[in-house]
């Protein structure tokens, strides 16, 4: 396995398609700079990560609270910390998932540092920075991410209604991971982003590549490798539609 990767446990947050089997869920998996990060890490994220890999964890982020990013969040709290026994690591989450209890109280003294998210505000976790994006915009408090690497910029886009100034937020991305779950966005009052939003994207951040991935019924039925390769030959940008357990070089 490459040494720097992003390992995709996961493509689907919507629950019709994950109780269908249709794609599977979970989160991500950053292997970069000798730093170790599980991010969003909804079902399945934890049963996955134990049987592939044995490496200590050096963080976790969050973005949001919703169940399909933080399902196993407590756990991975246990397992970087071996239960409480090492003060080691490091917690990056929104306020909400304390006041709501996402994360249990009996595991917030775990983690060697433990931050809350504000927005556009830069953090450390071991040899790589992460810059908070401006607050998405989702019904609940929900951050995106660039991850600063030796590899170049590295930005998460993560669950949010298109907005025009969430382009700053990740202005300087050389790799662009969007969740766009639609084709077209059909919903009157919108929480993610589409085809046309990732289009905007592209044309003002220009990255040299862009991940695909957490689809819906609306994008699968409407062919995303087609979709890939018509945004491919329209802006000359890498295109990659995300598979389950897909494994990215960095």
């Amino acid at each position: 396995m490459a040494k720097d990767f992003i390992h995709f446990f996961g493509t689907t947050g919507n629950k019709d398609i994950f109780f269908k089997n249709i794609r599977q869920a979970g989160g991500l998996f950053l292997n970069i700079d000798d730093t170790k990060l599980i991010i969003d890490p909804g079902v399945n994220t934890f049963y996955k990560y134990i049987h592939t890999y044995k490496d200590e964890l050096d963080g976790i982020v969050l973005s949001h609270i919703h169940i399909d990013h933080s399902n196993d969040l407590n756990i991975f709290v246990e397992l970087m910390t071996n239960g409480g026994e090492l003060n080691k690591g490091t917690l990056l989450l929104p306020n909400q998932a304390i006041e709501e209890n996402v994360l249990q109280p009996y595991v917030r003294n775990f983690p060697k540092e433990f931050n809350i998210i504000n927005p556009n505000t830069q953090y450390k976790v071991k040899n790589i920075s992460i810059i908070s994006s401006i607050e998405h915009k989702h019904g609940v408090e929900n951050y995106g991410f660039i991850f600063k690497t030796s590899k170049g910029n590295i930005g998460l886009v993560t669950d949010t209604a298109y907005f025009p100034e969430l382009l700053e937020s990740y202005k300087n991305s050389d790799i662009l991971i969007m969740n766009v779950p639609y084709y077209i966005q059909n919903k009157p009052k919108p929480k993610h982003l589409d085809i046309s939003n990732v289009e905007e994207f592209i044309k003002n951040i220009k990255p040299r590549k862009v991940i695909l991935t957490h689809f819906n019924s609306n994008i699968l039925n409407n062919n995303p490798v087609k979709i890939a390769d018509e945004l491919r030959k329209k802006y000359s940008t890498e295109i990659i539609i995300a598979k389950d357990d897909m494994v990215l070089d960095i």
